[in-house]
């Protein structure tokens, strides 16, 4: 019995076609960060744990057509905006953290959306976690 080998090639380039029209996203789920928050007194005193996913909507990524690092969006700077923030900023709600981060994704990289959830692990014996969750459109994008 004869077996035939299928020759490998390589799989060729986009062509530079307009890209079909969509919207693109990316996440960054279990970011665990410590922040001064908390409505109560004794929480004020010591950083809380506080456990982050982001979404956030990009018009088109260009580096899904071209693949180059300089068109994406760098999750480590993603990253050390929303630690930065956990760090430099007291509130006593979830929400107002919430939206302080989106507000501050929103106003300092290309995107045109921003999915934030925030949840406070340990609060409830008989829950894992309490948080909230908010999606929020860039105006640029809005106005379009």
């Amino acid at each position: 019995m004869k077996i035939e080998t299928a020759e490998v090639t390589a799989r060729p380039q986009r062509a530079s076609a307009a890209p079909a029209p969509g919207d693109d996203s990316i996440f960054l789920r279990g970011l665990r960060v410590e922040a001064l928050i908390g409505a109560y007194e004794h929480e004020r005193h010591a950083p809380q744990p506080l456990v982050i996913d982001l979404e956030l909507g990009l018009a088109q990524s260009r580096a899904c057509f071209n693949d180059r690092l300089d068109d994406a969006v760098d999750y480590g700077d993603i990253i050390a905006a929303v630690r930065r923030h956990a760090l430099l900023n007291r509130c006593e709600l979830l929400e107002y953290f919430a939206q302080n981060v989106a507000d501050s994704l929103l106003a300092d990289f290309p995107l045109v959306s921003v999915g934030v959830s925030v949840s406070k692990p340990g609060i409830f014996d008989i829950a894992d976690s309490v948080g909230v969750s908010i999606r929020r459109r860039a105006l640029r994008a809005c106005d379009a």
